[in-house]
């Protein structure tokens, strides 16, 4: 994005709001395109096109091919060996709970100590604060949370894992412990599913397993 900036401004034309036309990941050969590995990184991507104020950004695509898990759709088409058509894969969880728990506005995060969490904030009109964080590593991560001119109250959050059905590119994903009733996908009441909720007394301490995403709200004390 820096760079199709100042290749805009230094040819004198006015900026105009940036589309991503399609994105995806592109790796074959162990089904990462249909693993929850692609999930996480469907989290990172939304996370990013926001800091970097993209006007548009569009996945590609709703269903495809299964070509033995070489398949970039965000559903099956129905021909994936055990699955109905239409079962939505670990991306389109990922990309389910990122818009529930994200608020209306973004607001600046860092964050410090560890190398492999990403972390994107947000708050609500309504007053709570929105926390979305990955843990890319391959080992646990516990966090804690400092928020600024605010007090967190009663936290809200969903946990995002995969399993251990193929390897590091697992083809499912379990939302607070909840996995699939088929061979791969997600849970089936995951729209009904309710967040794990805890009253804060001092500071949020989160733990974040290995290659999962939490999303959180915080509701204002």
């Amino acid at each position: 994005m820096d760079y199709t900036k100042s290749s805009i401004t230094a040819s004198s034309i006015s900026l105009k709001p940036i589309a991503l036309t399609e994105w995806n990941i592109f790796a074959e050969g162990s089904m990462q395109q249909v693993s929850n590995i692609n999930g996480l990184h469907a989290t990172l991507v939304l996370g990013e096109l926001l800091n970097n104020k993209y006007g548009m950004a569009r996945r590609w695509d709703l269903a495809n091919g299964w070509g033995d898990g070489n398949d970039h759709g965000m559903f099956s088409n129905g021909d994936e060996p055990g699955v109905t058509r239409w079962t939505p894969r670990p991306s389109f969880y990922h990309m389910y709970y990122f818009q529930k728990m994200l608020g209306d506005r973004l607001v600046s995060s860092t964050v410090t100590g560890s190398a492999d969490v990403s972390a994107y904030a947000s708050t609500f009109t309504s007053g709570q604060a929105g926390v979305i964080m990955v843990n890319r590593g391959t080992t646990d991560v516990t966090t804690s949370l400092s928020f600024e001119n605010f007090t967190p109250g009663r936290v809200y959050w969903y946990v995002l894992t995969g399993g251990n059905d193929n390897g590091e590119f697992s083809r499912k994903v379990f939302v607070n412990g909840i996995g699939p009733s088929q061979v791969s996908g997600g849970p089936d009441d995951y729209a009904t599913l309710k967040a794990y909720s805890a009253v804060i007394q001092n500071n949020v301490r989160v733990s974040l397993p290995a290659r999962s995403a939490v999303f959180m709200v915080v509701d204002k004390k």
